[in-house]
Formats: C-alpha cells, structure tokens, sequence
C-alpha cells in the first residue's frame, strides 16, 4: 500500500452497519476505529440467556437474502437453524396469501418484482425525477392497490408490518422497494427462515475479534472546521482522514454541526419504536413456532397491539412456556404499553403468566411522504462525503443486516475512492 493511501477511518457504531463497515476496510489493508456508545457491540441484535434458553430480543431471522452474512457465520462457527412452522391467523403463511383475491399467487409475485424493480432502479438512477419522486412518495398500500395485487397485499402484513417495518398505509413504497426483493419476498411467504443457534450476539462477538472497537465511548462532539475531521469523547480526542457514521442521522446531528443536507436527512424521517416482550405462558400456541395476526397488522389505529409471537422453549423457573411478542410502541408509555399487551393476550385466548424481559428500540426509520416527495431519496445520494463524512446504517438502507451490510460495502468501496482519488492528486 502507498503511504498516501494509509488514511486514518473512524467508523461510529458498533452494530451490523459499522462492524461490517470495519471488516470491509480491513479487507482493504486499513485499520479502522469504530467507537461505541453502550458497553457491547451488535446495536439491535441482542441475545439473552435465562437459564439454557437462548431468546433474542432484536434481530431474529436470517433470510434468503443473507447471503454474504450466512457465508460470515459459518467462518465463525456459527450454525443455523431453520425456523418452524409460522401460522397466520391460523394458518400458513402462504395460505394466507392465496386467500387474496385477484390473479394467481406466481402472477402477482412477478408483477410486484418486475415494478418495485422498475421503481427501485429509477430511484437510483433519477432520484430528482419529479415523477419518480411522486411515485416513490406513495403509500405501499396505494402503490399495491394500483397495481390490483391484493395477495401481495396480504403478504406485506406478515413481512413487512408484524417485522416491524412499518404499517403499509404509512411506510411508502420508495422505502419498500429498496429491501423487499424476491428473495425477501419468498423467505417470509414461504418461511424460509433460520436463526442463529449460537445467538446473533455470539456471531458478532466472533466476528469483531481483533477489531479495533471503544465500548463506552460516546462520541460527543464531531469538529469538521478544519482540514481533517477530530472526534471527541469524553475522554479521548483524535484526528481521521474521514469518518464512516452508522448512527441516526438525527443522533449525528447532536454531536456534529449538521450542514443543511445533513439536517434535510434528518428531518425527513421519522423514527418508529418496536417493542419485543419475553413472556412466560402456559396456554398460548403450541405445535408450530410463530403466530401472526393481521388484526395488528393490517390497521395501524391499533398501535400497540400483539402483532405475533415466537415460541421460545420453556422454563418452569420463569413461568412456563416462554414466547416472544412484538408490538409498535412509539407514542405509548411503559404502563399503556402493558395494558394493551395484557388485553390483547386475553383477546386471543391466553394468560401472561410472567413479564421476563422486556426491551423497547428505536426501530425503522420511516421515511416521511412529505420529505420523499421533495427528494429525500437524492439527498440521501448527495450527502455521502460531504465534509469527509460518509454515512451508513439503517438510516440510508434498512433495518435488515442483510440491506445494512450491503450499503455498508458500497459506502467504503466510495469512501477509499474518493479518498485515494484525492491522495494522488495531492501528491
């Protein structure tokens, strides 16, 4: 490697978006420092052991799309194991689906791929198009129902609201289109889906070893008035050749003097909150491992209410069979947030014979109709390297470790471009 090209990177975040960010540039022969608020690394994914059970309490499922991250797991001794039986109100989730109305299943399957894929290239290449911006700022439900695939529909309850991606009357199809390909898209209709037995946080753990990573180190202050940008914490301060942000965008701008394009990204979404519960009951599902109901997932009135359930072995210590629960909790207190859950067990036919754990995230930036419309999607192109700044994380993909990692890949391969780009031109 040239001296010119042995640049200083700090990575901010030590989740999937920063940690696969590391690995790339170390790929790439450069050490980088990825500096990390809390005391662990995996941002949302997080593992927990009561007992011999393992629950995770974030990040579950791998899917087909998983290619590069199920390639990385098996290097570190990872296994996978393949999901159980899912039911949908009863039922398989392909059955589910097919209950839809309007063409055959395969017919709407391709004609949702052949456009997302239209649209999704279109963002990419003409992202300042008004008409594409018009497009782009659609709800997913307009976008499907003028398309009239209604078993697709169907199918965005179950893989994108109960995954916590937003209600399909509120996230717009400009976001959907960027992680729902047809990979994803058969994963969650045809539940093809694995966990990792080890447990997303042992992955991680092994796959940072040797990384330079600063647990407890939050950045609080980002100075980027000079030549070279200076990170400071509260008790280091150092100079990089440039940084690689994997936080919000709108915790970024807490801790750096935003520039109007930076703020616009912030301002342009807005952050959901998704709420996994592990309970202990005696009396909810058995025989399969995942319940669904479209009830939660289909109307977004009823904010807080059990969007499903995963089967998560059983401890007589804890309270018996123990599950995990997801509900949207953004705008409801801890104590509402219990209510409904406790209603809602009832409403379905079971007892909560114990709370375990509970665990509130900020999850999915949703991005705002109104901020698509006026260009969200080509600020978010215009902002990376803007003041020897590049950003990655869910903000500018999703909140999928597969899409994370992706952009995450994409992102360094144009920070070291630019970088070496101007280097040779210095020299």
């Amino acid at each position: 490697m040239n001296t010119a090209d042995r640049f200083r990177i700090a990575v901010i975040g030590a989740g999937p978006a920063g940690l696969s960010a590391a690995h790339f540039l170390r790929e790439k022969g450069f050490d980088p420092v990825v500096y990390e608020a809390s005391d662990r690394i995996g941002g949302k994914s997080f593992s927990i052991i009561n007992g011999d059970h393992l629950n995770e309490m974030g990040t579950c499922y791998t899917t087909r799309s998983h290619k590069m991250v199920k390639g990385w797991m098996k290097a570190h001794g990872i296994t996978l194991k393949r999901l159980g039986l899912a039911l949908f109100d009863g039922e398989p989730v392909v059955n589910y689906v097919r209950h839809g109305a309007g063409q055959p299943l395969p017919y709407q399957v391709i004609r949702f791929i052949r456009k997302a894929g239209t649209l999704r290239k279109a963002i990419r290449d003409r992202p300042d198009d008004p008409d594409v911006r018009r497009e782009a700022s659609m709800s997913t439900i307009e976008w499907v129902r003028a398309l009239d695939i209604p078993k697709i529909e169907r199918a965005m309850h179950r893989i994108q609201t109960t995954q916590g991606y937003g209600y399909v009357d509120e996230a717009t199809i400009g976001q959907t289109v960027q992680w729902c390909d047809l990979q994803y898209l058969l994963s969650g209709v045809l539940n093809d889906l694995h966990m990792p037995e080890q447990g997303w946080s042992t992955f991680w753990q092994r796959f940072a070893s040797g990384f330079d990573v600063r647990l407890d180190s939050r950045v609080i202050g980002l100075d980027r008035s000079g030549s070279k940008p200076v990170i400071h914490t509260a008790d280091t301060e150092a100079e990089y050749d440039a940084v690689l942000s994997t936080v919000p965008m709108q915790v970024f701008t807490t801790f750096a003097k935003a520039s109007s394009l930076e703020q616009a990204v912030a301002d342009g979404i807005d952050w959901k909150n998704y709420t996994t519960t592990l309970i202990a009951s005696n009396d909810w599902f058995t025989g399969h491992q995942v319940i669904g109901y479209s009830r939660a997932s289909r109307d977004s009135s009823l904010r807080g209410a059990i969007l499903g359930g995963r089967a998560e072995g059983e401890s007589a210590d804890l309270g018996g069979r123990l599950y995990v629960t997801g509900q949207f909790s953004d705008g409801l207190t801890p104590d509402e947030l219990r209510e409904i859950l406790y209603a809602d067990a009832a409403l379905h036919g079971f007892t909560i014979n114990n709370v375990v754990f509970q665990k509130s995230w900020q999850y999915f930036p949703q991005y705002r109709p109104e901020a698509v419309a006026d260009g969200l999607f080509g600020n978010l192109l215009r902002v990376q390297g803007h003041q020897r700044t590049w950003f990655s994380g869910s903000t500018f993909s999703h909140e999928l470790v597969s899409s994370v990692v992706a952009r995450s890949e994409v992102v360094v391969n144009a920070m070291l471009a630019t970088l070496k780009a101007e280097a040779r031109e210095a020299a």
